[in-house]
């Protein structure tokens, strides 16, 4: 059964609409940094959870989903599997950073996968938590554009 896209998959194809590859990980970092939470692939066990990282082109890089559903989809195994690593997104982005062998992020792996360099994520997150302070709340994207922004604002994003 096909997956009815939601608010983030709708920001991921704005995202692949840039043509400028480095805008489209700003778009897509934005919309991971709006969400209450993120969701790892837990290939430990309940007790002693470790996230699942994937091998792209010689680097290891972890499994990032937006919602749990998607963890599940992707485990196959309703119920026995266990559950998916959660945590609020401002410990997200500190806690992936610190994961030594990580070479980015790969964002809800499948036909819509994003892969996030470490170094990008790293540069959007100073910049991200340097914007929290001075602004309280809503999406932020590094250097907008007034037409981006117009976007955002017309489809109440």
């Amino acid at each position: 059964m096909a997956r009815v896209p939601d608010r983030f998959d709708l920001w991921v194809r704005k995202a692949r609409a840039c043509p400028d590859p480095e805008r489209q990980a700003d778009y897509v970092l934005g919309a991971l940094a709006a969400l209450p939470y993120w969701h790892l692939f837990n290939v430990g066990t309940r007790e002693k959870p470790q996230p699942a990282e994937g091998e792209i082109e010689g680097g290891r890089y972890l499994l990032v989903f937006s919602d749990a559903a998607r963890v599940e989809e992707l485990s196959g195994s309703e119920g026995s599997a266990p559950p998916p690593i959660s945590m609020p997104t401002i410990n997200s982005f500190p806690w992936c950073l610190k994961q030594p062998d990580s070479a980015g992020l790969l964002i809800n792996p499948g036909e819509d996968a994003v892969l996030v360099p470490r170094e990008h994520v790293d540069h959007f997150y100073k910049e991200w938590l340097a914007r929290q302070a001075s602004q309280p709340a809503g999406y932020w994207i590094p250097n907008m554009t007034s037409e981006e922004e117009d976007f955002w604002q017309e489809n109440g994003l």
